[in-house]
């Protein structure tokens, strides 16, 4: 008599994790290459990214024209601007049909199947959209290189502007990406990235604006002023020509109460404004000083870090008054201004708030993109084309 074993029922296969997503640098470049060479623009597209350069080239080289003699930062700032402005509208709207786009024509679930990784596919993608927004800014080189000649900046200092730059654009080109590979239409995808820049770029400074009242308070002032009614004719006379001791005049004190916002406790909204960092990472330039130092006058982006120093450094007369006679004996009121004007230009630059967010927003668009790529696909959009 024989026995028979019964052998043990072998364990369920484990379900499988979906392809490796880790990019490498061989599979990266072939999708770069592969997006470059089917998304080259068409004869309309030429034509469009041409009337582009000649915009900036032509208000660059009006600008230039119209200038007067001498240093100014002006023609540069403004190609930077444009550039800046072309990278944010071309680069997002590439990459935000770059998914879906695909899937929709079943391309994309060929290249799924092949070797190359989910972190390739979204790396390369990713870098073909962005590639056009550099063309752009090489396009623009001459009059760059002309620019900076009459800007008064060092080198370094408009390479880490072009840098800055490029790593904004390089972030938006990604989060329209992780929009392409969230929506199941690419008009969807399109008007959520381009919404996401308006809402970084306008956004911050209406939510701001808002903010204001938020972090008001009401305050008294007491303001001590020179009583004309109180004068002698003689000091009536000496106060009319300026040529006055203040502390001798009779003053009247007057006591009123005002709003007053605390700036400071949400200048973080204008740091993290894409637009502010670019010009937190721009040369800091003194008013008061900027033709010694060999620079040319405060342009746009000095006239930017003065507005959001001023932010940072809140109001400046809380608690306190204004005294005409006593501070008029110490130091004209001119002379006050600028040195307020002066302390807000010279305010240490902090663009990191606005990087630190750039950076969180690329990563996190990436990774987004990355599990969105992996197959097998847990759940599909309804109306979704594999292949």
């Amino acid at each position: 008599m024989t026995t028979t074993t019964e052998r043990p029922a072998s364990a369920a296969p484990k379900a499988p994790r979906g392809n490796p997503w880790m990019p490498t640098f061989r599979g990266v470049g072939l999708v770069t290459r592969i997006e470059l060479i089917r998304r080259r623009p068409t004869k309309k597209g030429y034509i469009f990214y041409g009337l582009l350069v000649l915009v900036i080239l032509g208000l660059g080289i009006l600008v230039a024209a119209v200038s007067p003699p001498g240093k100014t930062s002006t023609p540069m700032e403004l190609v930077l601007i444009l550039v800046l402005g072309a990278g944010l509208l071309i680069a997002p709207s590439l990459s935000s049909t770059s998914i879906n786009g695909d899937s929709s024509e079943g391309v994309l679930a060929p290249m799924q199947m092949t070797r190359l990784t989910a972190g390739d596919l979204a790396v390369g993608k990713l870098l073909a959209s962005w590639l056009f927004a550099v063309a752009v800014l090489i396009t623009t080189t001459p009059l760059l290189v002309y620019a900076f000649s009459r800007s008064g900046w060092h080198w370094y200092e408009l390479l880490i502007v072009l840098a800055v730059i490029l790593f904004i654009v390089l972030t938006f080109t990604a989060i329209g990406l992780a929009w392409s590979s969230l929506a199941a239409r690419a008009v969807a995808s399109v008007s959520l990235a381009h919404l996401t820049t308006g809402f970084l770029l306008l956004g911050t400074l209406v939510i701001f604006a808002f903010a204001m009242p938020l972090v008001s308070e009401t305050v008294s002032y007491t303001y001590s002023y020179a009583d004309t009614s109180k004068m002698t004719p003689e000091q009536l006379d000496a106060y009319e020509s300026g040529n006055v001791d203040y502390s001798t005049l009779p003053c009247t004190d007057d006591t009123y109460e005002t709003s007053v916002a605390h700036t400071e406790k949400v200048a973080w909204l204008l740091l993290a404004n894409p637009a502010v960092v670019v010009g937190e990472v721009s040369p800091i330039v003194n008013p008061q000083t900027y033709e010694e130092d060999g620079r040319a006058a405060p342009g746009v982006f000095a006239l930017i870090h003065q507005q959001v120093g001023s932010a940072q450094l809140g109001p400046q007369l809380v608690g306190n008054g204004f005294d005409e006679c006593a501070d008029r004996a110490n130091q004209d009121q001119s002379d006050q201004w600028d040195q307020q004007q002066e302390d807000q230009a010279l305010f240490p630059p902090n663009p990191w708030v606005g990087l630190v967010l750039q950076a969180v927003l690329l990563i996190g668009s990436v990774a987004i993109t990355i599990r969105r790529l992996r197959v097998p696909y847990k759940k599909l959009r309804a109306g979704t084309r594999v292949a």
